[in-house]
């Protein structure tokens, strides 16, 4: 991921932001159970607390987690076998559609800079299985731009038009926004929009130009 600075000598020097876009755990001993960068989350904003998936009825092991009352979980899958590239990927498992917030449950960047007028080229692979949405796509993918104190929310989506359900391997997803003219912050959000199914999710791409 890559930033630029306004007051710098050059302007259009990308300097590099620290970030997981890989999905890989933070330290290679895999002590952490959420991977560096990302975190649970639902679609709609509301602060939920996520625990192990166990504690709240759902199935999954330690590195599985839900909400009380979820209707999915939300797993750093370590398997090399199903990950993209690397070891881990990003894994969301819908349960019970009726409890899943219609803006998807999935996993949110922290807040990064944005720039009025720059364009951000967002990337990711998405795999799924056995996805069955209640609407045209199983994913939900989105940038949340808000002023430099979190206010004044904009969401603009970033599915690119995919339509995933079903069966499928990894195909890329991509989009080009431009950021907002009120615009400070952004935050990439992608998940499971309401629905049965897994889909996976890895290595992702935000580049401003």
């Amino acid at each position: 991921m890559t930033f630029r600075v306004p007051e710098a000598t050059d302007p259009s020097e990308r300097l590099m932001m620290i970030g997981n876009l890989g999905c890989e755990f933070e330290d290679p001993a895999g002590v952490n159970l959420l991977p560096y960068f990302w975190r649970a989350s639902t679609g709609d904003g509301v602060e939920r607390r996520f625990v192990y998936a166990a504690y709240t009825g759902l199935p999954g092991g330690v590195d599985t987690f839900a909400y009380g009352g979820a209707g999915g979980t939300l797993t750093l899958r370590g398997d090399p076998g199903i990950a993209r590239s690397g070891n881990r990927c990003l894994e969301v498992n819908g349960f019970e559609p009726e409890r899943i917030p219609a803006e998807g449950l999935g996993f949110r960047s922290p807040s990064l800079p944005a720039r009025p007028g720059d364009t951000l080229d967002v990337s990711f692979w998405a795999r799924g299985n056995a996805l069955e949405p209640q609407g045209d796509t199983a994913l939900a993918a989105f940038l949340e731009f808000t002023d430099a104190t979190g206010q004044h929310r904009e969401r603009i989506d970033v599915t690119g038009g995919a339509v995933l359900r079903g069966a499928f391997d990894w195909q890329q997803v991509s989009a080009a926004v431009t950021v907002p003219q009120t615009a400070r912050r952004v935050t990439l959000f992608c998940g499971l929009a309401p629905g049965t199914g897994t889909l996976w999710l890895d290595d992702f791409a935000l580049d401003a130009r």
